[in-house]
């Protein structure tokens, strides 16, 4: 008897390692990328995700027939763009004006709406010159509105959209510098929306509040505090944690790993720590989410280009 139980003890010993060296790491290779002109200025800024579709936003000129297929709306355009699991384009939608406008954050309410921060240009300015009618006109001089100049990207825009695509809302905040949001939050009641603004060739941080019915609070200027990053990211998924760090040596569970200089990583554990899934990439993860029917979906930046990964091993 003591026989038979040594021997399954060593067997076991045996398999063990085995069976966690057959779990390796798979270099991520981008399910969406901003596919237009070489200097074009197109770019995808941001996503999120629902039950059934991934929205992403971003900027477009004259590229990205892959994510957006309504008529321009004039200079560059703000845009969302709605994609299934298998990436299958469902809707999308050019946000602005015939001026220039950016799209950069994107998050959703507890309704479903998305909430879209960007920036757009204040109208031009017209104004009428009327001619003094005790005057005589014998040249029958006709005097043109004149169209007084606005700085470009001044205007801190908000759109607010159904799930379906539907513009729903469309708030502005000006302001005296140019704006470039970089994060929009909804902590259930209100929007939060951070990011940089540029006066006078010097860049700050701001950062606003804006309620659901758009009233916005007071800008506020200057350095904005953000909580330092954790050097390992916990996001849960369902009953196991996704984990992304910088990995420079080994993985804990994948003993068949080792890096050769430092990799960004995404690993799949359960609550026990086994290791179920692995994920590299060979750009710097911005944003990770997790979603029941989708799985995860990261976005990650590629030589200044932004990029959308689906893992559909982390499902």
């Amino acid at each position: 008897m003591k026989f038979r139980v040594a021997l399954l003890v060593f067997s076991l010993a045996l398999l063990t390692p085995e069976a966690e060296a057959a779990l390796k790491v798979t270099a991520s290779k981008a399910s969406i990328t901003a596919i237009s002109p070489a200097g074009s200025g197109d770019q995808i800024s941001d996503f999120t995700v629902n039950p059934t579709e991934i929205a992403i936003v971003g900027t477009i000129e004259n590229g990205l027939a892959n994510l957006v297929t309504a008529p321009t709306l004039g200079g560059s355009d703000g845009f969302i763009s709605a994609m299934d699991e298998s990436k299958v384009h469902l809707w999308d939608l050019r946000l602005g004006s015939a001026n220039d406008d950016i799209a950069t954050a994107i998050t959703k309410d507890k309704s479903g709406y998305f909430w879209i921060a960007g920036a757009t240009s204040k109208p031009l300015e017209t104004t009428t010159t009327t001619l003094d009618p005790a005057v005589v006109n014998l040249d029958s001089v006709i005097v043109d509105p004149v169209q007084t100049p606005t700085n470009s990207l001044t205007r801190l825009v908000i759109w607010k959209i159904g799930i379906t695509g539907q513009l729903a809302e469309t708030y502005f905040y000006d302001s005296d510098g140019v704006i470039v949001p970089s994060a929009i939050n909804f902590d259930g009641v209100n929007l939060r929306v951070t990011g940089n603004i540029t006066k006078d060739s010097a860049t700050q941080q701001f950062s606003i509040l804006v309620d659901q019915a758009g009233i916005f609070s007071k800008f506020t200027p200057g350095k904005i505090s953000a909580a330092k990053p954790p050097a390992i990211e916990v996001v849960k998924a369902g009953v196991n944690n996704l984990k992304s760090f910088i990995s420079k040596t080994t993985i804990i569970g994948i003993p068949s790993w080792r890096a050769k200089t430092p990799t960004p990583v995404i690993v799949k554990y359960t609550k026990v720590g086994k290791a179920l899934a692995a994920n590299s990439f060979a750009g710097k993860v911005k944003k990770i989410l997790w979603q029941a029917g989708i799985g995860a979906v990261v976005l990650v930046e590629t030589n200044s280009e932004n990029e959308i990964h689906l893992l559909a091993n982390m499902a």
